[in-house]
């Protein structure tokens, strides 16, 4: 009588017992006799090889601007929030140089692994044009994750200029050449004076600053009559009565200067723009781990001290939404400015 276990002799074709056959392992022997089916036997060996859980170590956000700065603000605000998230610590690394440009190609050449990430903003999509030679394709070699932020500019004269309004401003930029001061030569602040010049006929010219404190120092006093900065950093001399805001370059009003006007409700739609603020990675990146850090990106959005940094005291609206939103806002960006940037011949300093 044979036992539980017993393993039966193979059967010829004639159904006598045969031997067994020499081509069956051990291993699959061992799995028939202790009832362990082959595919599991078989598999078992390998389940120490599951892949690890993302994120496991701490991820790097390479901010190609020096530390303080408004990009500064929002890779630390929204980092410790994606952390809390994922269980993880996001790191701030500064990396600035070459108008972006030594940061971004950090990441670039980062290992394609989810752990290094890059916060750009507008030079992203400026860049292609202003420069002659990237050592990276914008759209071939990052991977957008999300857009964070969108963040209007506005137009604004000293308090002692006779314009009123912005179409009064329009008039007189048609007769005679109007001075406008912005934070630097390239900016987006630049090339909306510019576009403007081209859409409508305006003569309006570019005086360059280092940056919108002494731009604003100079608008304020009175040194240079016309001024087109963001309104986190225009809106103490707006408030001051010193800043006259005259239009807005966002699609849509701006919840602290509320009263004035958007470009397009003023009919000059074509002047619209918009500085913004995105999440990419090298490309390369499992689709998964993109869609981890798109969902984290998006929950850190919804967190009240988040909005309220970056909301309220920066007065940068907060997007959010897909890696395919972001990337297809990027395409309309480089499709917008490469374009006019290389039309009017701005080269960066």
């Amino acid at each position: 009588m044979h036992g539980p276990n017993h393993i039966p002799d193979a059967l010829t074709p004639s159904g006598r017992p045969a031997a067994w056959p020499l081509r069956i392992g051990r291993r699959r022997a061992a799995a028939l006799l202790f009832g362990v089916p082959l595919a599991l036997a078989l598999v078992a060996p390998t389940s120490g090889l599951a892949q690890e859980r993302y994120p496991n170590r701490p991820v790097r956000i390479v901010v190609p601007f020096a530390a303080g700065g408004i990009a500064d603000i929002y890779a630390r605000v929204l980092g410790k929030a994606m952390g809390d998230q994922l269980g993880t610590t996001f790191v701030i690394e500064n990396k600035p140089g070459a108008g972006t440009v030594i940061g971004t190609e950090a990441v670039v050449r980062a290992k394609p692994d989810g752990y290094t990430m890059l916060l750009a903003s507008a030079p992203l999509a400026t860049n292609p044009g202003l420069m002659a030679k990237l050592p990276y394709d914008t759209l071939k070699d990052l991977t957008p994750v999300v857009q964070l932020s969108s963040q209007g500019f506005v137009i604004s004269v000293n308090e002692k200029t006779p314009y009123k309004t912005f179409a009064e401003l329009v008039s007189a930029a048609r007769q005679v050449d109007i001075p406008y001061a912005s934070p630097g030569n390239g900016t987006l602040m630049h090339l909306v004076g510019q576009l403007l010049n081209l859409e409508y006929g305006t003569r309006f010219v570019h005086v360059p600053y280092r940056g919108s404190a002494p731009a604003l120092q100079d608008a304020t006093s009175g040194q240079i009559g016309m001024i087109i900065d963001p309104l986190s950093t225009s809106l103490p001399g707006i408030q001051s009565g010193k800043l006259r805001p005259l239009a807005v370059t966002h699609p849509d009003r701006l919840p602290a200067i509320q009263a004035v006007p958007t470009l397009r409700e003023l009919g000059y739609p074509k002047g619209e723009a918009q500085a913004f603020s995105g999440l990419l990675v090298p490309t390369g990146v499992p689709a998964d781990v993109v869609m981890t850090l798109n969902k984290a990106a998006n929950q850190a959005m919804q967190q009240p001290d988040v909005r309220e940094t970056i909301v309220v005291k920066l007065q940068s609206p907060l997007v959010g939404g897909t890696p395919e939103a972001y990337a297809q806002f990027l395409r309309a960006e480089l499709a917008r400015w490469v374009p006019l940037i290389k039309r009017v011949g701005i080269k960066p300093d």
